[in-house]
């Protein structure tokens, strides 16, 4: 391919390596790497095919950072629309084809004259004082963007909630594990009725701090039904949560 072509090899081979870490499960750090260059990988590639030669130094970086960012914005977008989970595997299909996609069309530019040639050696410009004064304002903006974004979601209250669960012991063939655990924000007082074959078996009156939780091994036999109803006090009338679990075998 020649070295006027070394930037597409290089950007085709971090896509191909970055596909295949990810397939053998590399380290979390050599992933890290990995997935930052194809990142930037596809907006290198559409700074060339959409630039040329005709920009250097800060702006090219600017617009190759600017694209960099276009490229998952506008395919998430896309993934969204097409159904597809936006987990790592999308992310990384994405990105490699971008890549893939760039790299062959910045190769054929190149071959047949369109584009020029890569090379080691790039043209230093003076960027006058005001435009760098704009673009460093630009990424300053962006940066406070996502600081405040981050700062955002960290922030964002999240609803409190209490999670119930009966549910069989493996050591224990036959036992079930009955257990509350609070995570409202704040104290709460419960009452919790165990049913067994729609019959009120046991009931418990219990506080709970934030973050603290009840549990109770129960055993039965032979074939049942068993429910719980948590109750969130002082409510008595409507169950905050409720739990069923059956067996239809003796043991």
């Amino acid at each position: 391919m020649g070295r006027s072509q070394a930037d597409v090899a290089i950007s085709a081979g971090v896509a191909a390596l970055a596909c295949g870490a990810a397939v053998i499960g590399v380290p979390t750090a050599v992933m890290v790497v990995l997935g930052l260059a194809l990142f930037a990988a596809p907006g290198y590639l559409l700074s060339q095919l959409l630039t040329g030669s005709r920009i250097g130094g800060l702006e090219r970086v600017v617009v190759a950072t600017g694209l960099a960012l276009v490229v998952p914005v506008l395919g998430g977008l896309l993934l969204y629309a097409a159904g597809v989970p936006l987990h790592r595997a999308g992310w990384l299909g994405l990105l490699a084809a971008v890549t893939l996609i760039g790299d062959v069309a910045l190769f054929v530019r190149r071959r047949t004259g369109k584009a020029a040639p890569f090379s080691w050696r790039f043209e230093h410009r003076r960027m006058p004082l005001p435009r760098l004064a704009i673009f460093a304002a630009a990424v300053l903006i962006a940066a406070s963007a996502v600081t405040l974004a981050r700062l955002g979601v960290a922030a964002q209250p999240q609803p409190g909630f209490t999670q119930l669960w009966l549910a069989p012991q493996q050591q224990k063939a036959h036992t079930v594990v009955l257990g509350v655990s609070n995570d409202e924000g704040s104290t709460t007082s419960y009452r919790l009725v165990l049913l067994y074959n729609q019959q009120v078996s046991a009931t418990w009156n219990f506080t709970l701090a934030d973050g603290q939780t009840w549990q109770r091994s129960i055993t039965f036999t032979g074939t049942y039904t068993l429910a719980a109803d948590l109750y969130r006090l002082p409510d008595l009338t409507h169950p905050y949560r409720y739990v069923t679990t059956h067996a239809s075998k003796a043991f």
